[in-house]
């Protein structure tokens, strides 16, 4: 289903209450350090500027400092299909996960509501359903043609270089279903799952193999589907999670930026390795 207030969450969430909110304190030491040091940057040799990283042990790391500069969904045109969204991870790279949203919905609205996080984890690709829901297209569903997702998510990836392999896959509602249903058939493609709000419980036995799955629903959604989950899951020895958004019915992202954030760097730190 959409999420509350859709056409709200089309645009850029900085402007919404889910963004993060960046405090004026903290800003501007920061803020200064950036400049100072982009000054001096331009004085020096850039080969000698990278020689000098590669070499060294030593690296500046400024903790949130993403969260300062707002990342970006930009819609990227893919051959053959409707066009896709994707927020790059920090280093430029096409992303590591794949987003489905849930059915007469639209992807981009979700993504840009924890664009932050998914640029600290590597990038989101937010793919289109393929079956409109109004004459106008504005919101779609996805078929149940897994071959045909499947296809679809490669070629998406193609569009920036890469490839469908060892990829996180997250799905609300509709997409949840799709989402746990491509990992079963495809569980060497698709080894990390983060489902939210699923319309039904998630099988341990279509997903044993999964590396790792976070599942998470909204404090006023039928919490007992994705807890019985994770409960499963766990007994069959497959890490696994439950994640709660506070305040949140079915469709609605709440606290989005922290939840996601939390759900990847669990699965960053305890899925298993990969074969």
């Amino acid at each position: 289903m959409a999420p509350s207030g859709t056409t709200a969450a089309l645009v850029n969430p900085a402007r919404s209450a889910t963004a993060p909110r960046v405090h004026r304190r903290s800003a501007a030491p920061l803020a200064a350090l950036l400049l100072s040091t982009l000054v001096a940057g331009c004085n020096r040799d850039e080969q000698a500027l990278a020689s000098e990283r590669s070499s060294s042990p030593f690296r500046l790391e400024l903790p949130g400092l993403s969260r300062l500069f707002p990342a970006t969904a930009t819609e990227v045109a893919v051959p053959g299909d409707l066009p896709a969204f994707v927020v790059r991870g920090a280093d430029g790279g096409c992303p590591r996960m794949v987003f489905l949203s849930g059915m007469c919905s639209h992807g981009l609205g979700y993504i840009q509501s924890f664009q932050a996080a998914a640029r600290d984890h590597g990038g989101v690709l937010a793919l289109q359903g393929d079956t409109a829901c109004s004459a106008d297209g504005a919101f779609r569903k996805y078929s149940f043609d897994l071959d045909k997702q499947d296809a679809r998510i490669q070629a998406a990836l193609a569009t920036c270089g890469g490839k469908a392999e060892d990829l996180v896959l997250a799905g609300y509602s509709q997409g949840a279903y799709v989402a746990e249903r491509l990992a079963e058939r495809w569980p060497e493609r698709y080894t990390r799952l983060v489902l939210i709000g699923a319309p039904t419980t998630p099988s341990a036995a279509r997903l044993r193999k999964l590396r790792g799955a976070v599942l998470v629903s909204g404090e006023h959604d039928a919490k007992y589907r994705m807890k019985d989950g994770t409960k499963a899951l766990e007994a069959a020895k497959v890490p696994a999670m439950y994640l709660e958004m506070p305040g949140a019915g079915h469709g609605q992202m709440t606290e989005a930026e922290r939840t996601m954030d939390e759900a990847l760097t669990w699965l960053d730190e305890h899925a298993r390795a990969a074969p």
